[in-house]
């Protein structure tokens, strides 16, 4: 149901001063990094120039293989497809330090950011994260 001033579907509901989440493919990136945040995931994270991951916990700039990635979710902007990121769950293979990395892919995704994207150790199957925590998670099929 659309709102009758904005025109536009909202992300939740509200029944009963309940909210309740309806599946969307509009989801935010604050809702997903709250999801994760949730999770435990809380720590901060960003790609280098270089093509590897910056630890804001302690520093350390880290080759993306030895990067566990616990959790994927891909969005897309939903006034702009072109908007597309990749928010990782992911841990610190130098101090352990659970956090998001968020990054672009597609056309204005820059070298580093694929590298690091590309290089991530896939620990998705260890179910880190219950799904309900990583809502939509992007898998290969």
């Amino acid at each position: 149901m659309n709102d009758p001033v904005t025109d536009q579907v909202p992300d939740t509901y509200v029944v009963a001063d309940e909210p309740i989440d309806e599946p969307t493919d509009e989801a935010t990136l604050t809702s997903v990094m709250a999801s994760y945040e949730s999770a435990g995931f809380d720590g901060q994270f960003a790609p280098t120039d270089e093509g590897r991951v910056h630890c804001y916990s302690c520093g350390d700039d880290a080759d993306p293989a030895r990067v566990e990635l616990h959790s994927l979710r891909r969005l897309e902007g939903a006034s702009d497809p072109a908007d597309m990121l990749a928010v990782a769950a992911i841990s610190c293979p130098s101090c352990k330090a659970k956090g998001v990395l968020v990054l672009n892919y597609g056309p204005t995704t820059t070298p580093g950011e694929s590298d690091v994207l590309l290089g991530l150790e896939d620990r998705r199957g260890d179910n880190v994260l219950p799904g309900a925590q990583a809502p939509d998670e992007a898998r290969e099929g």
